[in-house]
């Protein structure tokens, strides 16, 4: 039974060890990003991790294309950083000093002394901005760049032809009908560049490349998505059974994946040399990790208050035009207005719909 279920069966981890000694390590753009995003220390411990895996170490072009479109988003982030703090702390201190020029009297609050410390900490908050972004690390990190180039020199997969393309944007969408993994949940990407179609392609390198060296998969990927990972109850089990068997029946390899920070766990054990820098490394990925859910949340929640203005505003018009009086007043123009605006309500609550239930297969 084993046999013919075989991806529906964990891997035990004497198996998983044994993929350890011969297996092709793929990591994905997102995690090749680490090396650019974290503190100096951590972008070194990166990189000598990367390293130790140079002789199993392989990416298709589109991961290594997928990198390059995004590093520059990465790094001009980091850069903008000290102006979006800036900007924001001005405007919640600004607030501040509004409730504070409203208190005409109170027994103990001097108004002027709380002013001047809210100014003094602002300040103080400017000039370490301005100090960290004289000293942020813009060729550093690109030395980073040019030392992942010289680790992966000669350990990436050729650039799909005209016609390759052509045939995997209709197969991609045959799969993606049925569900079959991985990238259908991509399906909303843009399809001119073939983007919704980049998992795809990484996958079928991945296909032919355990086939062609006759080695195993590893996968190491910050991708959450249910078409990568088979999921029960928000748990992440391992790969998605379809991958394990077709990589099994195409390739007759093993397929394995890992979530990076579990990746780091199991590095740290297997090059025990590097257990203390590992920790570090997790440290910064897993603060990164959780900067990201919080960010999720805050869109989650301006998103959801979105929706109840938005519903609102739909309900008044539709009692309009439906000939109630209540909140005629607060809409002018004629009914083909109304309908054009109401229109426009639906299209954007489905699209916020569609966001949140994307949002909401997210795992953790």
């Amino acid at each position: 039974m084993r046999d013919k279920y075989s991806g529906w069966f964990p891997k035990a981890p004497a198996e998983i060890a044994g993929l350890w000694e011969r297996a092709i390590f793929v990591p994905d753009a997102n995690v090749l990003l680490h090396c650019l995003r974290h503190p100096a220390s951590v972008r070194e411990e990166l990189l000598r991790l990367i390293a130790l895996l140079k002789e199993s170490l392989w990416i298709p072009y589109q991961i290594g294309l997928e990198f390059h479109r995004n590093r520059l988003e990465v790094e001009l982030a980091a850069q903008d950083a000290y102006d979006t703090l800036i900007g924001d702390f001005d405007a919640v201190f600004e607030k501040a000093r509004d409730r504070l020029r409203q208190l005409r009297a109170h027994p103990t609050i001097s108004v002027e002394r709380e002013l001047s410390a809210l100014e003094m900490f602002l300040q103080d908050f400017r000039t370490r901005m301005e100090s960290a972004r004289e000293q942020h690390p813009s060729q550093d990190i690109e030395k980073a760049v040019q030392r992942l180039t010289e680790l992966l020199n000669d350990r990436v997969g050729e650039k799909w032809k005209p016609e390759q393309l052509a045939a995997i944007r209709k197969e991609g969408e045959e799969r993606y009908a049925k569900k079959i993994p991985p990238g259908y949940k991509d399906t909303k990407k843009d399809s001119t560049d073939l983007g919704k179609y980049g998992d795809l392609i990484i996958w079928k390198d991945m296909i032919a490349k355990a086939s062609a060296e006759r080695r195993p998969v590893i996968f190491i990927t910050d991708d959450v998505k249910e078409d990568w990972w088979w999921i029960n109850r928000g748990r992440k089990i391992g790969p998605r059974p379809e991958l394990v068997e077709e990589l099994r029946a195409e390739a007759g390899q093993e397929f394995h994946i890992y979530e990076f920070g579990q990746f780091l766990r199991f590095a740290a054990e297997r090059f025990p040399a590097m257990q203390e820098s590992v920790a570090k490394v997790q440290e910064s990925v897993l603060a990164d990790e959780q900067a990201r859910q919080r960010l999720q949340s805050a869109q989650a929640l301006e998103a959801d208050r979105k929706v109840c203005r938005l519903e609102d505003e739909r309900d008044q018009i539709i009692a309009i035009l439906s000939g109630a009086p209540s909140g005629a007043a607060a809409y002018s123009g004629d009914r083909g207005s109304l309908r054009a605006r109401l229109e426009e309500i639906n299209g954007e609550l489905a699209q916020l719909s569609e966001l949140s239930s994307d949002a909401g297969r997210l795992p953790g």
